[in-house]
């Protein structure tokens, strides 16, 4: 019994010791952050039976109002890439380890990314894999789970990433072996652990084949708001006089004040300030788009790379072909060989981590890109860095396996076909669509790329031109949300026009909006110079925008995007709280842009 909470105890304090600091968010400086002076709280919605949705915070994620957690039960936690997740799953094992309150009830907790699991070739059975995964020896693992009052949670990374997500070849028995992404499915399903508490963390929706009986509480993150982005730049700099005039910046531009709604971006744009103070350049220049932000930081880092034995445009195209072979293989994991087969230095690379994988009885070095969304990044800008032939052949497949997906996912019974596979690779591949878009507004871009000699295809924004206009026409309610972001990127006015005149509806109802959609929305209208073209129930709902629209006011139906534009943007900024409905609010927590929106052009 003593050699049992010893192991239990020395497990507790190898979770803090992992994840109490983070080395990635401040890899410029060199310094190891603290996870708990660094985390900020994002704005994280619940979906309810009725389809109505409500603010939670983390910590209400395993309340036991509507999940008994003394009963199997699932918490899916789904965010796009850059919303948190990896930040808030570490939060969570950490303050378990910690004896933080909300996690009292769970004697064990387990945290498995389903990353690392993929790299495993061999077969284990449950005692082994958590072993593997926590330093505890067998006989601890065992001891610990033969009681089946423990409460055990298991928090399960990168659910997406499996290769399968069915049950066909689950196993009953936590002594019988499986390859380990069959023994989280059997988790999953219920066939083994039958009283342990679940959190799913992914950045797809999960099939609902894979569904468990029982309760669910399904969760989406939606960004910081507009105060959780200014907690954050206070935390990041930790210095009142810098905080306040980068922030100050920041709050005054519409566009990246939007921007910094989506976390890994408003990490980016405060490492790219920092840099600029010391530097005294211009603090705003060149942060337009996602992707002008995303070139900007990579133009920012350049001078980190001078040490390498590669030129930055070579550097740059070995990048984006490592990338790309993680994008279409669905790997973000990338073995020793495999990197420095690809790129002459992986370990000094500033945009890749390097870090140790346990085996059985050995190590093995591993790399991955700083953050998944520059795996995207670099693969959109391999793509648009080769010659004329290729870039174009290599669009037209990108394309093609998106749209196949989207094709796929009308199917009835893709939950349980290999269809399911495709469509979430379809989805996955959508950022680098949009990387791409944003790499054709070569004149926002134009002085880093004429810097090396970089030349860039120039035919393919012809192509998405082309495949958008097609996607509008064709699909226009499934993915108009992603095609208005595709738009937006791009950022020709003539173009968005085009594309809009031959639209007579874009429902985006039962559509959780996050802030930067609304504010997608609200560009991408601005060419018709008036509210009437939009009528969108995100902005008309007078239950949702009361103060935005005051039935007693003639004249608040007619009013023009820029007049609409001043009266959101004076209600966000503290002028007045933006209401939203009490479903929709947790008192005294922040709020979001949780409604949903048809939109009808006149």
């Amino acid at each position: 019994m003593f050699s049992v909470l010893q192991g239990f105890l020395q497990y507790k304090e190898s979770i803090k010791r992992k994840y109490e600091h983070r080395n990635e968010r401040s890899f410029l400086s060199g310094e190891r952050v603290s996870l708990a002076a660094l985390y900020t709280e994002p704005v994280i919605i619940q979906k309810n039976k009725r389809g109505s949705f409500q603010n939670i915070s983390v910590e209400e994620l395993f309340n036991k109002s509507d999940i008994h957690l003394y009963y199997p039960a699932t918490v899916i936690l789904q965010g796009n890439s850059g919303s948190g997740k990896s930040f808030i799953s570490q939060k969570i094992i950490l303050d378990w380890a910690s004896g933080k309150h909300y996690l009292r009830h769970f004697n064990l907790a387990f945290y498995l990314r389903c990353e690392e699991l993929k790299c495993i070739s061999e077969e284990m059975n449950l005692i082994e894999l958590l072993s593997w995964n926590c330093g505890l020896t067998l006989d601890q693992i065992s001891k610990m789970l033969q009681n089946s009052a423990q409460r055990v949670l298991f928090i399960i990374a990168g659910f997406d990433k499996l290769r399968s997500m069915h049950c066909e070849h689950c196993i009953s028995s936590k002594f019988q072996r499986a390859p380990p992404e069959v023994i989280v499915c059997s988790i999953l399903s219920k066939q083994i652990l039958l009283r342990s508490v679940r959190l799913i963390i992914t950045r797809t929706e999960v099939p609902q084949g894979m569904l468990l009986k029982g309760p669910q509480r399904f969760t989406e993150i939606m960004g910081f708001s507009e105060k959780g982005v200014e907690e954050y730049f206070q935390k990041f700099f930790q210095n009142e006089e810098l905080f306040r005039k980068a922030y100050e910046c920041v709050r005054v531009n519409e566009t990246l004040i939007t921007a910094c709604s989506i976390p890994v971006i408003c990490w980016i744009i405060c490492t790219v300030m920092r840099e600029r103070f010391s530097d005294g350049a211009d603090m705003m220049s060149g942060l337009e788009t996602t992707t002008s932000i995303y070139v900007d930081f990579v133009s920012t880092v350049e001078h980190h790379c001078q040490g390498l034995s590669q030129s930055v445009p070579s550097l740059l195209r070995s990048l984006g072909q490592l990338a790309e072979r993680g994008m279409l293989e669905q790997q973000v994991l990338f073995d020793e060989k495999t990197a420095y087969d690809t790129i002459s230095d992986p370990a000094g690379n500033p945009f890749l981590l390097k870090f140790l994988l346990k085996r059985k009885i050995h190590q093995e070095t591993m790399f991955s890109f700083m953050h998944l969304s520059f795996q995207e990044f670099f693969t959109a800008l391999y793509y648009v860095l080769l010659d004329e032939e290729e870039s174009q052949r290599k669009v037209r497949e990108l394309l093609h396996t998106v749209e196949r997906g989207w094709t796929l996912s009308f199917w009835s019974d893709r939950d349980f076909s290999k269809a399911d596979v495709e469509v979430r690779h379809a989805n996955l591949l959508h950022a680098v669509i949009l990387f791409l878009c944003g790499l054709c507004k070569k004149e926002w871009i134009s002085s880093f790329f004429e810097k090396h000699n970089m030349t860039l295809s120039i035919n393919i924004e012809t192509q998405f031109k082309e495949w958008i206009n097609q996607c509008s026409q064709r699909y226009q309610n499934e993915h108009m949300l992603f095609n208005l972001h595709c738009l937006y990127e791009l950022h020709e006015k003539s173009f968005i026009g085009k594309v809009l005149e031959h639209l007579v509806l874009i429902d985006l109802s039962n559509m959780p909006l996050k802030r930067t959609d609304c504010w997608v929305n609200l560009k991408i209208h601005e060419t018709s110079h008036n509210l009437q073209m939009l009528q969108p129930e995100m902005y008309c709902c007078k239950e949702l925008y009361p103060a935005v629209f005051d039935e007693s006011c003639s004249h608040c139906g007619k009013m023009t995007i820029s007049e609409l534009r001043a009266r959101l943007r004076f209600l966000q900024g503290g002028g007045a709280p933006l209401s939203l409905p009490r479903s929709s609010v947790r008192p005294g927590g922040s709020q979001a842009w949780t409604t949903s929106g048809t939109f009808r052009i006149a």
